[in-house]
């Protein structure tokens, strides 16, 4: 994924990366990827929602997409980002708690002579 393509343009051949590089490649692919995934889960959500709202309220979503054109039509096409910067947030937070530590375990773990990519090491980290 995005952290990967990151960790792979940040690395420099023959150096450990500093865990300040792996921090930023966890926080950028979290913080991209939920942005370009919102317009999908605002839709899923509101499809949800409408479910609960009282009859008169309801949008009656047919699909995701009729809750695409419909979010667009009545908001623009900047309602489809509505929410993004929390979701972007807590993605960004779970990346840099997920990949940014397993990696460094997976680096410590390798350090001390475990075979990198092998299952001691990918399971014990």
């Amino acid at each position: 994924g995005l952290y990967d393509i990151f960790t792979d343009a940040a690395k420099v051949p023959g150096e450990k990366m500093p865990f300040w590089k792996t921090t930023v490649c966890a926080l950028s692919a979290g913080g991209i990827a939920a942005v370009v995934g919102n317009p999908a889960d605002l839709s899923l959500i509101r499809m949800q929602a409408d479910t609960m709202l009282p009859e008169a309220e309801r949008r009656n979503y047919r699909g995701v997409m009729h809750a695409f054109s419909s979010i667009v039509r009545d908001e623009g096409v900047g309602g489809l980002f509505k929410g993004a910067v929390p979701t972007a947030t807590r993605a960004m937070a779970l990346n840099f708690g997920m990949l940014g530590f397993n990696t460094m375990a997976k680096d410590a773990l390798a350090d001390m002579g475990l075979q990198k990519g092998g299952a001691a090491q990918v399971f014990g980290a």
